[in-house]
């Protein structure tokens, strides 16, 4: 009786421990999306400041051609980590780079940090031009 009394507490203990990291896991949103999606979530956020587009792609990239109103964090530079480590975590990141793999790992990394909402561009500005999105050129 007392050892069924002991597991009893222990389980009630760990669904309740259990419940609430999944609540809180709920609170994170890190997908990876498509070009369409990625091109309605930047009209969705226009006129949000607590919205960011995220270029990690580096400086010469960018100046080829970007997304408009994005902003570069280039993953090759040294300070790349501290650089993201600065950022607000409970704004929501809109990430591309060139073919989606330097940004698809930013946003794992930002995950792991404890960003709370980010959004990986599948296929990076290859297939954003590919598919005549707008592109601003300097």
């Amino acid at each position: 009786m007392y050892k069924q009394s002991i597991f009893s507490s222990y389980l009630a203990f760990l669904t309740i421990f259990l419940a609430s990291f999944a609540v809180h896991a709920d609170d994170v949103i890190s997908e990876n999306v498509d070009i369409h999606v990625f091109s309605d979530l930047i009209a969705q956020h226009a006129d949000d400041e607590n919205t960011r587009i995220i270029d990690v792609r580096t400086y010469k990239e960018f100046h080829g051609g970007h997304i408009e109103n994005a902003e570069v964090i280039d993953f090759y530079a040294r300070d790349f980590i501290h650089n993201l480590k600065q950022l607000d975590k409970y704004k929501t990141y809109l990430l591309y780079c060139r073919s989606g793999n330097r940004s698809g790992k930013t946003l794992r990394l930002m995950k792991k940090l404890g960003f709370k909402s980010a959004y990986n561009m599948l296929g990076g500005m290859k297939a954003w031009t590919r598919a005549k999105y707008p592109v601003v050129k300097p």
